[in-house]
């Protein structure tokens, strides 16, 4: 098989909303993966992110927004703050604890941040202009129909 007919290989479809999703999340983070490696993991640049963009906030306030139990989210914190690049700061809700980047953090976020963009870019350059805003649109409405079936199973 020639590179130019493997670059339009599509893989077969799967019957399962769950098994689309996961396998278009593995893909996708693969991606990232590859742009980021000099740096971090595709996951651990998600959750720096998010923590920077958001400083103070708790523990709980990052499960919530990135749909992660107690338990991942609490391994994923002590390796970011093994390495040095989250610390404990001052919370928006006294009764927790917040989280910041520490410098090395933010100097990491800035080396790892042309990387996410050349994977964004990479990922981008394979749909049209409307594939690229319509994914947006469903993904933001599957996220939210998930969350409320499960807000509806009483989670």
């Amino acid at each position: 098989m020639t590179k130019r007919a493997k670059a339009r290989e599509k893989l077969p479809d799967i019957v399962c909303a769950c098994a689309t999703l996961r396998r278009a999340a593995r893909l996708v983070t693969q991606l990232y993966d590859e742009e980021l490696r000099p740096h971090l993991p595709a996951s651990q640049f998600a959750l720096l992110s998010a923590i920077a963009s958001r400083p103070g906030c708790s523990q709980s306030t990052l499960a919530r927004t990135l749909a992660f139990d107690k338990t991942t989210l609490s391994r994923n914190l002590a390796l970011l703050k093994r390495n040095g690049w989250v610390e404990h700061a001052a919370a928006d809700d006294q009764r927790e604890r917040g989280l910041r980047p520490t410098a090395a953090g933010e100097d990491l976020l800035t080396a790892a941040r042309p990387g996410w963009r050349r994977a964004q870019n990479r990922l981008r350059s394979k749909m049209t202009a409307a594939q690229w805003r319509d994914m947006w649109r469903i993904l933001h409405d599957v996220t939210n129909s998930a969350h409320q079936a499960r807000k509806e199973m009483g989670d």
